[in-house]
């Protein structure tokens, strides 16, 4: 019996994910995991470089059963990167936190020292800083970074789509969300979707406190025929994980608190 399991917005949490695959995907079972976005950029809890190095590592493995899409903190890193304007209406700055994780401490650190030595102004440092930054992830982490560029923005088989945010749906003509979704909707789409679509859409982006208008709720939730992961795992400390049982075609959510894994049936909003 296999299951497809998904994840979104795990934000650093490389440990949270480690276990997951861990204790609950059996790829010699079949088993198939697909991650829908938004790997890094999270707290202290968080390591961005590690998280990707190892989903990474995780696809070369299993190409077949490990499915990554991007997310528009993927967008924002390549952005980065390649020194260019980011793809999405919204831009936000680098932390030096992220980049940290990729650079090391002391090699932090020594950027740092040689911007400052070359420059007296906050703005200038920083801009010297970013250009140091690029070049050595870009050196360091080659293989990473354009097996990174080449992520989708999303996923289809025969009964779901997952994407990071969100598809464009246009009434009475849904089979054409391909042809009217842009990179925007893909990783960016706000509000959330709802209502009946011709197959199951699986998304992250936006967490489900949100989504629901429920400031306490975290969990998986089910608008119509779209499914919302986003657990906000810097404020929460736990990833959303669905499972989907390709025998039965039944939905659960996984979650683990107390260190105990539970499941639960996902509940069902109305909007």
């Amino acid at each position: 019996m296999a299951y497809i399991y998904a994840i979104s917005d795990i934000h650093g949490r490389y440990d949270l994910l480690k276990n997951v695959v861990d204790e609950w995907v059996r790829f010699e079972n079949g088993d198939q995991l697909i991650l829908v976005g938004d790997y890094i950029d999270g707290d202290c809890h968080g390591n961005s470089c590690l998280t990707l190095q190892y989903i990474y590592q995780l696809q070369v493995a299993y190409p077949q059963q490990v499915i990554v899409l991007q997310g528009n903190h993927e967008e924002w890193l390549l952005s980065f990167l390649e020194d260019r304007e980011t793809y999405l209406d919204t831009h936000i700055d680098m932390s030096f936190s992220t980049l940290e994780s990729f650079t090391g401490e002391d090699e932090m650190t020594s950027i740092y020292q040689r911007a400052s030595a070359y420059h007296q102004d906050r703005f200038s440092i920083i801009e010297d800083m970013y250009h140091q930054c690029r070049e050595l992830i870009c050196q360091k982490h080659a293989s990473v970074m354009n097996w990174l560029k080449h992520l989708p923005y999303y996923y289809e088989n025969d009964h779901q789509i997952f994407v990071h945010a969100g598809i464009e749906v246009i009434d009475y003509q849904p089979e054409l969300w391909k042809q009217v979704s842009t990179v925007n909707t893909y990783l960016m789409k706000y509000p959330a979707s709802q209502g009946q679509f011709y197959k199951k859409v699986i998304a992250g982006h936006i967490g489900t406190h949100q989504v629901t208008h429920q400031s306490d709720f975290h969990q998986i939730c089910c608008l119509g025929d779209f499914i919302y992961l986003d657990s906000s795992v810097i404020t929460t400390q736990f990833l959303n994980v669905l499972q989907y049982d390709c025998q039965t075609c039944r939905y659960q959510g996984l979650i683990k608190k107390n260190q105990q894994w539970q499941t639960y049936d996902i509940a069902h909003f109305n909007k």
